[in-house]
């Protein structure tokens, strides 16, 4: 973009919007250090006396800091907290109430910092920031890891707040409080007509930056390894500082050229001319963790290997909400590249907490009880598949592959039709799916299931959920002479290398003291995420079964439940953590000695090497879900355990995981005696026993990995022929083959 300076220097309106940290004050090893100097309040000064101009600065910094600021320099309208609070012609307003909500966060986070000297916590009115640019390199990983699994767990809890990742800090704020709004305010204060100048250097001013009008000037100081919304960019501080009094100068008299240092930046809707040949879309890309705590499970490495491989970009919601949203964010700086964009208002609960985690997820648990049907968040439902559609298009070409991930996008391929997609499109279903008398609880489940067969492959994790959707299929008289899916079976796996070889290493503090606890008495084992699909309170009430049919074991055993939280703004799943304490506090109330406690619930996740470690020190895995789409915790166990010494694995029927892992023992989970009694059997299980079981699981898991799985299903994609064919066989759909080493049930004859 080429920016005449000169012009806009000279509007007859003007906007200056600052950020302070970064851009017009060197970072400090602490917030007090970086101080606003004698020369740079002079420039402000300046700043504020240009005629017809409005000029504010757009702070991280607390009120505390900055009202000195605002005494300084009067006629400085000052933001604060990102939007939490403002200032300006004497009048101090606090836009968003206190937020006591994060005390508890609060306490978490300065036991971490009392652990790290040169770290620093700063409670703020609506945010919370944790400094460790003073914290040794020795200390600052275990710092960093454990805050970021403090904070996601908190942000689990906490839907109206979010993360930030900045310069050596993370910072958790609330939504509602950002710059972007800030800048809105600043705007309201000048002619509509003016044109706007903003300075800012790191994530948090991106807010600003992606609101600027075409005719607006974004400069970003610095040079951090992003993209960036700004039009312009300068190296530092120092020449933030020159370009501001070039600015001063430039609107009161003739000068010359703008200063030479200003640069283009590498923008974030910049990529490569000829587009991606593949693309994978998911509802939301995973976590990098600011380069720090990245998602390293097995799906998102065999992804993004398959990304790397086939030179492909990874497309989902960054996790924010903003207005408008819908702005692509793209950034080839990681590893494979990733294309981000926030959620528009309202998304969140009407199609992601609505449409998606209360009608969706519940009918494809086979759960019709809980499925909550609103004419609204089929709408969201509807718009936000369109608005993945677009944004696909916007990032590819017509003709390029396109793998969509799990229920989030039924309707995407449809869309991308309506468009013009030419290319391959693929969808893989993470979760089961239902019986056809369960599928048509849903009302638009004909109109949903008609979009998926625009879809050229669709992936299933088990036998019976290819058996379901091709009866469906049938049964619902859906036709698409122009175009006939594949609906193939692609059981998911995981790295079971790196389990092996973090379950092997030493244990890390928490599992030692487990360990510890536990002592001589059997360990038994449940990690899962918070989810009424994983049986959770049905497994509990097994455990008190056994103590009470098996009174042999009291004293004996302990039952460790690791639940990870998960959507806990969502009303059933806030209940049922109530109702899983209250069975936690029930069943040691019973039969609890003052030496023995016979559960031990965990309401918080592990780094998969941790996990790994834990699930090596169980003696049993409990997996019951109700139902699951394949279920990666029964792998992950196997893979984790001691070949010469394996615990056993108690597996749900209704996992998916079951169909292939059938040497595992299976149970039940509606029937608490029979759980109870097979997990007597488990705990009594001879070594002979376990060896041979263990073996032939070991066995499965290390024949499909993540990896193959990918790999398989890109290979079949890759296959299926690109013009639509115009025979159709005798029946729907065609024939199916098994992927290898997965053994086939009988044929399903469909409907008449």
């Amino acid at each position: 973009m080429n920016i005449d300076w000169l012009e806009l220097a000279r509007s007859e309106d003007l906007v200056v919007a600052l950020d302070l940290d970064g851009t017009l004050v060197p970072y400090a090893a602490t917030p007090d250090e970086a101080v606003l100097d004698d020369a740079l309040l002079e420039l402000l000064g300046r700043l504020v006396e240009l005629p017809r101009a409005t000029v504010g600065v757009v702070s991280g910094r607390p009120r505390s800091m900055l009202v000195e600021l605002a005494r300084q320099v009067p006629a400085l309208a000052i933001v604060g907290e990102h939007g939490a609070w403002r200032t300006a012609d004497g009048v101090e307003e606090d836009i968003l109430p206190p937020s006591p909500e994060l005390d508890e966060l609060e306490v978490a986070l300065r036991t971490l910092v009392a652990r790290a000297p040169g770290a620093l916590l700063e409670r703020k009115r609506c945010s919370i920031c944790l400094h460790w640019r003073a914290v040794s390199a020795a200390s600052r990983d275990v710092l960093v890891t454990a805050a970021e699994t403090r904070v996601e767990e908190w942000l689990e809890t906490q839907p109206d707040f979010e993360r930030l990742d900045g310069a050596e800090i993370l910072e958790v704020r609330h939504r509602a409080a950002h710059k972007g709004t800030a800048l809105a305010w600043l705007r309201g204060r000048a002619p509509v007509r003016a044109r706007a100048v903003v300075l800012g250097d790191d994530l948090t001013d991106e807010d600003m930056f992606a609101t600027l009008r075409v005719a607006d000037v974004g400069v970003r100081v610095g040079s951090p390894g992003r993209r960036t919304h700004a039009t312009a960019q300068v190296a530092d501080v120092e020449e933030a500082r020159m370009l501001l009094a070039w600015l001063c100068a430039a609107r009161t008299r003739p000068v010359g050229t703008p200063p030479a240092m200003i640069t283009a930046p590498v923008r974030h809707d910049a990529r490569p001319g000829e587009g991606f040949p593949l693309l994978v879309v998911s509802n939301r890309l995973p976590s990098d963790g600011g380069g720090r705590g990245r998602e390293v499970g097995g799906l998102t490495s065999a992804v993004e290997a398959a990304l790397t491989r086939h030179h492909g970009v990874w497309l989902g919601w960054s996790g924010r909400d903003r207005d408008p949203g819908l702005t692509l964010t793209y950034d080839d700086s990681t590893a494979p590249p990733r294309a981000a964009f926030d959620y528009p208002p309202g998304w969140r609960r009407t199609f992601y907490g609505g449409f998606c985690n209360r009608a969706l997820w519940p009918l494809l648990h086979c759960m019709p009880g809980r499925v909550h049907y609103a004419d609204e968040e089929w709408r969201a439902y509807v718009e936000a598949n369109r608005a993945y559609a677009n944004l696909v298009a916007s990032l590819v070409s017509a003709d390029a592959t396109i793998w969509a991930q799990d229920y989030h996008l039924l309707l995407l391929a449809q869309e991308l039709r309506r468009a013009g997609h030419r290319g391959r499109v693929g969808l893989f279903l993470h979760v089961p799916f239902p019986p056809r008398d369960v599928l048509e609880t849903l009302p638009w489940a004909r109109p949903l299931l008609g979009a998926m067969l625009d879809y050229d492959l669709i992936g299933v994790q088990t036998w019976r959920a290819q058996a379901n959707l091709r009866d469906s299929v049938d049964g619902l008289g859906l036709r698409r002479p122009e175009r006939e899916p594949d609906v193939r079976v692609f059981p998911i796996g995981i790295d079971p290398d790196a389990f092996a070889s973090a379950a092997g290493t030493a244990d890390a503090a928490d599992v030692a003291a487990l360990r510890a606890g536990v002592g001589e008495r059997k360990l038994v084992l449940g990690v899962d995420r918070l989810d009424y699909s994983k049986g959770i309170p049905e497994r509990l009430e097994a455990v008190a079964r056994l103590l009470e049919r098996f009174p042999a074991w009291r004293g004996q055993v302990v039952f460790v439940q690791v639940s990870v939280p998960s959507r806990a703004d969502v009303p059933e799943y806030a209940e049922l953590r109530r109702r899983v304490e209250t069975l936690v506090g029930r069943i040691n109330g019973t039969y609890g000695e003052a030496d023995w406690v016979p559960v031990r619930y965990l309401y918080r996740s592990y780094p998969p090497g941790v996990l790994a470690q834990l699930y090596r020190a169980a003696d049993v895995a409990l997996v019951t879900p109700l139902r699951d789409g394949m279920n990666l915790v029964a792998k992950e166990f196997v893979a984790s355990q001691d070949g010469d010494d394996p615990g056993v694995l108690m597996l749900s029927r209704f996992a998916g995981a079951a169909e292939e892992m059938s040497d595992a023992l299976l149970t039940n989970p509606y029937h608490v005696d029979g759980m109870a009694v097979d997990l007597d059997q488990a705990l009594r299980m001879e070594p002979a026993e376990r060896l041979q079981r263990h073996r032939a699981l070991a066995e499965v898991v290390r024949a499909r990995t993540a990896r193959t799985w990918a790999d398989d299903f890109l290979g079949a994609l890759a296959e299926h022929p690109l013009a639509p064919r115009r025979t159709r066989p005798a029946s729907w759909p065609p024939p199916v083959v098994a992927p290898a080493a997965v053994t086939a049930p009988p044929p399903v004859t469909p409907r008449a």
